[in-house]
């Protein structure tokens, strides 16, 4: 073999290489989906990431669970990610002013409740429910506003409550101890390390299924918020069709059955 022809044969290998391992990388990179979710959603996303991977075979699903503050800032400073399931629109609607995603769907619905250790030391009802918010010797943890819907949503309460009791608010806010966000709280509160939480009822029925002692004490509607979930497929996505094949998933009467069981009320 000549010269000429040992190098057009040694281009050739090189080329063939270089396409394959491309397109190796490329199918790998298609069945890896990024997706952020608030951190009231493992169970339910998890389940149904489960279902999804096994329709999917090679997908590969990483998630992180935080705060829907937290990972918008997130995707704001340029994180890899193709969908984002928040606990309101509020944090959609700013990303899509933005420019980060073109629409969002609501996909399910929660409820705040209350909850104390099993021993309920400091006898909370749910008719002395406001009274004892407004007891600084009793110890209230709550997650963030701002950083954390969940605490948008008690600070919503806590602002509802004033109306009824003027003065209600600044007492209530001026003792709670808001953490960043509402899966901080579920350990404390099991461990029986505060006397009152506020969480959403699907994270205090999660905590009763995992075998902590906790009671759940009902909200009054007048007082609560309806949380609404959201998910939303991000324009930096390169996985368009997988990421809306999830969605789909997650809209489906299979989904929404996970939802249900998790505590949440699916969007009919």
């Amino acid at each position: 073999m000549n010269k000429k022809k040992l190098f057009t044969f040694a281009l050739l290998l090189f080329l063939f290489a270089f396409i394959s391992f491309n397109l190796n990388n490329a199918k790998a990179e298609a069945a890896t989906l990024r997706i952020l979710a608030a951190d009231a959603l493992p169970k339910p996303i998890m389940e149904i990431g489960k279902i999804f991977k096994e329709e999917h075979p090679g997908v590969i699903i990483y998630y992180n669970f935080l705060g829907a503050g937290v990972l918008k800032g997130d995707i704001e400073e340029g994180a890899p990610a193709d969908m984002f399931l928040s606990a309101n629109g509020k944090f959609q609607r700013q990303l899509e002013k933005k420019g980060f995603l073109n629409s969002y769907k609501v996909f399910a619905y929660d409820y705040l409740a209350a909850a104390t250790p099993i021993s309920n030391p400091a006898h909370v009802t749910a008719s002395n429910l406001i009274q004892k918010l407004m007891d600084k010797n009793v110890s209230l943890t709550t997650s963030s506003p701002h950083s954390d819907p969940a605490g948008d949503y008690t600070w919503a309460m806590f602002r509802k409550i004033n109306k009824k009791y003027p003065g209600a608010f600044r007492i209530i806010t001026g003792h709670a101890d808001h953490l960043l966000d509402a899966a901080l709280v579920m350990p404390i509160l099991a461990s029986g390390n505060t006397d009152l939480g506020i969480l959403y009822t699907s994270q205090l029925l999660e905590l009763k299924k995992t075998g902590a002692k906790i009671n759940i004490i009902k909200i009054k509607p007048k007082y609560n918020t309806r949380a609404k979930f959201t998910v939303s497929i991000l324009n930096q996505s390169k996985h368009k069709i997988l990421d809306k094949e999830f969605e789909q998933l997650l809209f489906s009467h299979r989904g929404k059955k996970i939802l249900k069981h998790w505590g949440f009320t699916p969007v009919q």
